[in-house]
């Protein structure tokens, strides 16, 4: 088999006790073969023994490359662990793949300027149509001006991961490369060869009212909505709505920005999610969490449990529809903190979504500071979104 995957997971405190777990869950699958490709999640509870953790798991296993970093929460072979300690291993041996590791400090990202410098720094040619995971710490590193180059560097390549989040102070993360342990920077991995990583991105959101043309916008402003004022453009189409979803935007209102402007007629997957932050009554503009410009559309969105579950989903349903005769061997999953149980009533939502699709594909994930996936052929740092990344062999 040229593509073969296993994962672990424990939320065992005591550290050896959680890894012979891990081992013992892997190891039979592996048939002692060596990955090329390891990928590691732990939460806080395990920060003084990041170097040990390292070290135990290139021992035993002997990965080509090792990467990985903290979360807040851990996803795991078939469970999400949310404010306990949990360690998720995801390992493949990948016959055919080359596996390039990646480190970069937020001086390096400032010295790349052209195509040729990030093409000499990431080491792979657009040519090979790389894939990359990306995990870099939210407060050291730019990662918004990161998955910018890339995407100007390498266009049509997948750009998948998330922002660590075991802490929220400079120097609390933790990332995991190969021997080393970084508190800052970004670490990730590209992938080229025999594999495919199929992204999925799922917003969660459904849309109301009607799609709004930006008519007067100041950077993240935005001014007018049509000949309208934004507030009022906004209390307009509030008032409108069902009761059930009057209240809902009361508490989960947010802004679609539409990707592809040359569309007339707007589906899921058309919008990127924005946080909407606020708006002013004396002027009338509203405020999102990006740049907006006049000529652009928008559309208004809610998020609930529902929403997000309807949209997961949808979504993987569409995505084995276009994998042709191929399944997926495994998945890296990338969740906003503020899923889980602080979105959805019952605990391993998301995964047990995932494999109910999939099946038991092996898998790891941990829930993220910012989600990274691509919307509408561009690359972007998401909030409260599931991006997953599938591993399928290549045609």
């Amino acid at each position: 088999m040229a593509l073969r995957f296993a994962s672990g997971v424990s939320n065992a405190l005591e550290l050896d006790r959680a890894l012979d777990s891990i081992f013992a869950q892997i190891e039979p699958a592996m048939e002692g073969v060596h990955p090329d490709l390891a990928i590691l999640f732990t939460t806080d509870a395990y920060i003084d023994s990041c170097f040990e953790i390292s070290r135990k798991i290139r021992e035993r296993l002997s990965p080509r490359v090792l990467v990985g970093c903290t979360g807040g929460g851990i996803i795991g072979s078939d469970q999400e662990y949310e404010d306990q300690a949990a360690i998720s291993l995801l390992v493949g041996a990948l016959e055919g793949v080359n596996v390039r590791p990646i480190y970069l400090t937020q001086e390096d990202l400032e010295g790349l300027e052209t195509d040729e410098d990030v093409i000499t720094r990431f080491e792979v040619t657009p040519a090979e149509n790389p894939s990359f995971f990306l995990l870099p710490d939210p407060f050291s590193i730019n990662g918004y001006r990161l998955l910018s180059l890339l995407d100007r560097s390498y266009p049509a390549s997948v750009k998948l991961g998330g922002m660590a989040s075991a802490g929220f102070q400079p120097g609390s993360n933790r990332l995991y490369l190969n021997g080393n342990v970084y508190l800052s920077g970004a670490v990730g991995v590209s992938l080229t060869g025999a594999v495919e990583i199929a992204p999925l991105v799922s917003q969660g959101c459904r849309p109301i009212g009607a799609p709004l043309l930006v008519t007067a916008a100041e950077e993240n402003a935005i001014l007018q909505l049509g000949a309208l004022p934004a507030l009022e453009a906004l209390q307009e189409l509030v008032t409108s709505l069902p009761e059930a979803d009057r209240r809902l935007a009361q508490r989960a209102l947010l802004v679609g920005v539409v990707i592809d402007e040359y569309k007339n007629d707007f589906q899921r997957g058309d919008f990127l999610i924005r946080n909407l932050l606020g708006a002013d009554p004396n002027s009338g503009m509203i405020v999102i969490n990006d740049r907006v410009s006049v000529g652009q559309t928008i559309q208004f969105q809610v998020r609930d449990a529902a929403s997000a579950a309807e949209d997961l989903e949808c979504l993987l349903e569409a995505s084995r529809g276009s994998w042709g005769n191929r399944d997926p061997v495994a998945a890296a999953v990338f969740n906003c903190n503020g899923r889980g149980l602080r979105l959805f009533p019952d605990r391993n939502h998301d995964i047990s979504t995932i494999h109910g699709s999939m099946g038991p594909i092996p898998s790891a994930g941990f829930f993220c500071a910012g989600e990274i996936g691509p919307v509408g052929g561009k690359s972007f740092v998401h909030g409260f979104t599931s991006s997953i990344g599938f591993f399928l062999p290549k045609f």
